[in-house]
């Protein structure tokens, strides 16, 4: 594969590259963007961070891990069984948040060369008795094939190189690279989390605060976020990026991976929203419900057309391979393609039926950012 470790293509007849990148010998750390990851570097020298989900398969009986979520259990105990969830969570916030021109990091879906490589065929998908119907409220359904064909579905490819499989198997139990699926993530560059960055400021932490305060990015996430539905917004999802001049000029939203719990739950609960307090309260003295800012985003999802959500919740082709490889081998029965379509669903759903829902989201952001001060109920 010449001297590049993973390419990637826009088509599954890997006709067009879209990048090349090669392993670097930098680890990032605990602290930062995505903690500890392997960290790539693009042939125009751009830093990307790899992120590997290991645990998506129960090898022992054949299945997809648990995909059942309890709004009492923690997010540290929801994560470690919910990795295919997280990994369509990842790609599909990213698509969203670039799409409507939020500070949210290109990501893209990753796996072995040799799950890419595997064809989707007929013969492979529908044997007499390995037909699945994948809607069964609908009367005609949709089987295997009609599902991993549907045209809008994101087409794309990649070769990889032994260096790069052998990272991949480490992270797998049984030390195969073609048991993980992964995200590649655009590294920010010269960034940190907020809480790093006011730690850093401590000398001047009203200056920080205000520093903050007069990003715009912030005040544009805020939406975006509560509208996912996600518990686990806390310090480590922001970053605040530098200037030339060592100076915040971007916020970033990251790790956009335990939206959605199944409803939107988090219309009536507000021990929910309060996750996404930190980002608030920092804001919350430059801002109100009626902040322009903050409305441009209401207005942005707004706009999100059903048929455009339904195409950003379709998980990537190679996802669909992943599924299929498994079956293939014997590894997965193939009644577990019905979970693929069971987190799409989900994702699907929730954001169409709680775009609309503006007036609440509204109530929600006011209780946490106030309304002006000047404002007679």
């Amino acid at each position: 594969m010449s001297e590049w470790d993973l390419v990637l293509y826009t088509d599954d007849k890997q006709k067009e590259v879209y990048n090349k990148l090669k392993l670097s010998d930098k680890k990032l750390s605990a602290a930062g963007q995505h903690g500890k990851a392997t960290m790539l570097v693009d042939n125009e020298g751009k830093e990307w961070l790899l992120k590997v989900f290991s645990h998506i398969i129960d090898f022992d009986v054949k299945k997809v891990s648990d995909l059942d979520i309890d709004i009492q259990d923690t997010p540290e105990k929801s994560r470690e069984r919910l990795h295919l969830w997280r990994v369509l969570n990842e790609i599909t916030a990213s698509r969203l948040g670039r799409r409507i021109h939020l500070n949210v990091p290109e990501s893209h879906l990753i796996c072995s060369g040799k799950v890419a490589k595997f064809a989707l065929k007929s013969s492979t998908i529908l044997k007499e008795e390995d037909v699945v119907v994948l809607d069964e409220e609908e009367e005609d359904g949709e089987t295997a094939e009609e599902f991993y064909n549907l045209s809008e579905r994101e087409i794309g490819s990649l070769t990889t190189s032994d260096r790069f499989e052998e990272i991949l198997a480490k992270r797998s139990s049984r030390k195969k690279a073609v048991d993980v699926l992964a995200i590649l993530q655009e590294k920010i560059p010269n960034s940190r989390n907020i809480d790093e960055y006011l730690d850093d400021q401590k000398a001047d932490l009203d200056g920080a605060f205000a520093a903050i305060q007069n990003i715009d990015d912030a005040f544009l996430l805020l939406p975006f976020d509560i509208w996912l539905n996600d518990p686990d917004r806390n310090a480590g999802n922001y970053l605040v990026q530098m200037d030339k001049s060592n100076k915040a000029s971007q916020i970033w939203g990251i790790d956009y991976e335990m939206w959605s719990f199944g409803s939107d739950i988090w219309m009536e609960e507000d021990n929910v929203t309060q996750g996404r307090s930190y980002l608030t309260a920092i804001i919350h003295p430059k801002s109100h419900i009626f902040d322009s800012r903050v409305n441009q985003t209401f207005y942005r999802i707004r706009m999100l057309q059903d048929e455009e959500i339904i195409q950003m919740t379709k998980a990537p082709k190679l996802a669909c391979k992943f599924f299929e490889y498994h079956i293939n081998k014997g590894n997965l029965h193939s009644d577990e393609r019905e979970k693929l379509k069971h987190v799409e669903v989900n994702l699907e759903d929730f954001l169409i039926e709680s775009r609309p829902r503006s007036d609440k989201l509204s109530e929600i952001i006011a209780r946490q950012i106030g309304l002006p001060k000047d404002f007679k109920t």
